[in-house]
């Protein structure tokens, strides 16, 4: 699905991730980042100089992929992106991101307020939709024009409030900021966050894209070996055409992916990659969970728990705006040709 770097598949990075996810499992953070690091995970996107393995956004596709297909309880899209951003501005802390020694997050919603006083800079606010806040050692916050401001999660007037959403293996907190006194180096530039979107979204289509096939999996296993009235489920006609109706939109996802990735390829790509994969990602899940029936709200078939997923990852890129924002869109284009129709 990618092109390959420097003799590199990404096939490979798919293989070593399953495998880690599989090791990292009952394991606290710490332990998991220790053991992601040391497969060369944390780094992929990073530069050489940190630590990293300087590759495209591409080669980390099959291992966000992997993670979220394993349900991976670890903040890795956080940690991949966060090691590139710092890697200029802070090399020691990217080093120790790379590394697995520091644990960091991103509040995707919400922005501060900042404040310059002197070298330093106040922050305050509220921000929301950062994974596992409670548990890590820096927090990458949004602040005016785009620029972002990194945050230790044990700073006077740091207060992460009690864990909600819907996935229960990767908590979201929300955060609130009392006067929190940072220093200016702290602070990346302008425009950071929009870029950093733009990525991200990338990458949420491939978690969902992990999802769902874990999803297609589960079900096709099931319609396959239950029986009902002595037969398979998948003796049901309608059955097996919901199961090809799922694997087209997997393979939709796949396609959009890819075409966000190539060359010349830009916001306007990626934003459709990540929508693709919110749209046909619930559809997946939702089918599977109703071919599994009851079973699938159970805690042994993780179906609803890919589900949870999903939607979580849908609010973190804030799918129903962007639609509305392609909405506007189209609309702004096609109104001159069809006034001129007139």
């Amino acid at each position: 699905m990618i092109v390959a770097g420097e003799g590199l598949q990404p096939a490979e990075f798919a293989a070593t991730a399953t495998r880690a996810v599989i090791a990292c499992a009952g394991q606290e953070m710490r332990a998991q980042a220790r053991n992601l690091a040391g497969d060369g995970l944390l780094g992929i996107i990073a530069d050489e100089e940190v630590g990293g393995l300087a590759l495209p956004l591409g080669f980390a596709v099959p291992v966000i992929a992997a993670a979220h297909s394993g349900l991976l309880g670890f903040p890795l899209l956080e940690t991949l992106f966060a090691g590139r951003l710092l890697q200029q501005s802070l090399p020691h802390l990217a080093t120790a991101i790379v590394s697995g020694e520091t644990l960091v997050s991103i509040a995707w919603q919400g922005e501060a307020v900042a404040e310059r006083e002197g070298e330093a800079v106040v922050l305050s606010g509220w921000v929301a939709r950062a994974p596992c806040a409670d548990k890590i050692d820096y927090l990458l916050v949004r602040i005016s024009e785009g620029a972002a401001a990194l945050i230790p999660i044990d700073a006077e007037g740091v207060v992460v409030e009690d864990a909600a959403g819907l996935d229960l293996t990767v908590p979201e907190h929300a955060v609130r900021l009392q006067r929190v006194r940072i220093p200016i180096d702290s602070i990346l530039p302008a425009n950071t966050w929009d870029m950093l979107s733009s990525d991200a979204n990338v990458l949420r289509a491939a978690a969902i894209l992990g999802s769902a096939e874990a999803c297609l999996s589960l079900a096709q296993e099931h319609a396959s070996t239950r029986r009902q009235f002595g037969h398979a489920l998948s003796y049901n006609q309608a059955i097996r055409h919901a199961l090809a109706r799922q694997k087209l939109g997997l393979e939709s996802i796949r396609h959009a992916i890819t075409r966000s990735l190539s060359e010349g390829s830009g916001s306007v790509q990626r934003d459709a990659a990540f929508l693709a994969a919110a749209t046909y990602g619930s559809s997946i899940s939702e089918g599977a969970l109703q071919i599994h029936g009851g079973m699938g709200f159970t805690w042994d078939i993780p179906v609803h728990r890919h589900l949870r997923r999903i939607r979580t990852l849908q609010a973190q890129g804030d799918a129903s705006g962007l639609i509305s924002a392609f909405g506007r869109r189209y609309v702004s284009e096609v109104a001159p040709f069809t006034e001129a129709g007139a």
